[in-house]
């Protein structure tokens, strides 16, 4: 509400008229329901004209993602789509630049400010890193994981919503850069939206940019989930035929299903090895060796390989890392 007040709005009747109870913005910890939230964040876009609601130097016009949408659309690949989305932005020069970064196996989206224009509040940096996140995943009808978060700003009160804004990747403060890193593999991957799937999104926007999301399909999500829950209760690799004995499926039809959602068994339990160990790296509470245990592994020396091919760090490297943010 920052942006809007700052422009002069009746804060109160804003809210009123989502039926949001003004008091809220007083309290720290409440949330509300996700169907107001988006009619706010509508109605006060299309009050002020900005779909920035304020937060930059310039207003961002109604329309503005709904073109960069369309545009991006017609990438052929995710790094196609990225260039596409990076050149967009950057020709209104408001506030932020943006570029993207491949060094070895690992890339970057990068937001830097311009030195002679301002961000009301962080939080538009925070959509903006939020929002080509899980776009850029919507395109590919895929989640892109990510490797880590830097922002250039001190810590806020608000730390802990970042699990959420996130997915529970691990975010550094008081950085040179504001940016969002990832297997440089998820550039390769096939944009498979379409124009008319483009705008039914932006009808429901900003509705999808705050549901969880799931790489691939329901099969998918599924065996991601037996994945975790094995994980969490055995600390043991699971096995395909296993799995596909629960489901009652031929191993080979399980292959196949995963096969059309663009993934595969030995890809997904890398993805929740990735994302165990990135968690306990972050909260720095159990050493290598019993990460390593928790994630499958039965010696350190696997699993430090196998994180580094995951992340191009070492294990000790990427907690290090976390470390300065404290």
């Amino acid at each position: 509400m920052e942006g809007a007040r700052n422009a002069g709005f009746d804060i109160n009747r804003l809210l009123n008229k989502c039926d949001i109870d003004p008091e809220l913005l007083e309290q720290t910890d409440i949330r509300i329901p996700l169907e107001k939230f988006v009619l706010l964040s509508r109605y006060t876009s299309g009050n002020m004209n900005d779909e920035l609601v304020g937060l930059l130097n310039k207003p961002v016009r109604l329309g503005y993602f709904h073109t960069l949408a369309l545009n991006a659309v017609h990438a052929p690949t995710i790094e196609q789509a990225f260039q596409r989305i990076i050149t967009f932005h950057n020709l209104f020069e408001n506030s932020l630049y943006f570029e993207l970064k491949t060094q070895g196996k690992q890339s970057e989206f990068i937001i830097s400010r311009y030195a002679d224009q301002t961000v009301l509040n962080n939080f538009g940096i925070e959509f903006m890193l939020a929002t080509q996140h899980r776009f850029i995943g919507w395109l590919a009808n895929q989640r892109i994981i990510l490797n880590q978060v830097k922002l250039d700003y001190p810590e806020p009160f608000y730390n802990s919503e970042y699990h959420y804004i996130f997915y529970g990747t691990p975010v550094l403060f008081n950085q040179n850069t504001i940016s969002i890193s990832f297997d440089s593999s998820y550039l390769k991957l096939k944009t498979v939206k379409t124009e008319a799937e483009v705008e039914s999104y932006i009808r429901r926007a900003p509705m999808d940019l705050y549901l969880p999301v799931h790489a691939g399909g329901k099969m998918t999500a599924r065996i991601r989930n037996r994945i975790n829950v094995i994980f969490t209760n055995t600390e043991k690799a699971p096995e395909l035929d296993n799995i596909a004995s629960e489901l009652q499926l031929h191993p080979q039809t399980l292959r196949r299903q995963l096969k059309r959602e663009g993934t595969s068994f030995h890809t997904i339990t890398a993805q929740v090895r990735r994302d165990i160990a990135i968690h306990h790296l972050g909260a720095a509470e159990l050493s290598v060796e019993r990460i390593a245990i928790k994630t499958g592994y039965t010696e350190p020396s696997a699993f430090i390989r196998a994180f580094k091919a995951w992340t191009g760090f070492t294990p000790l490297t990427f907690r290090k890392g976390l470390s300065t943010s404290t």
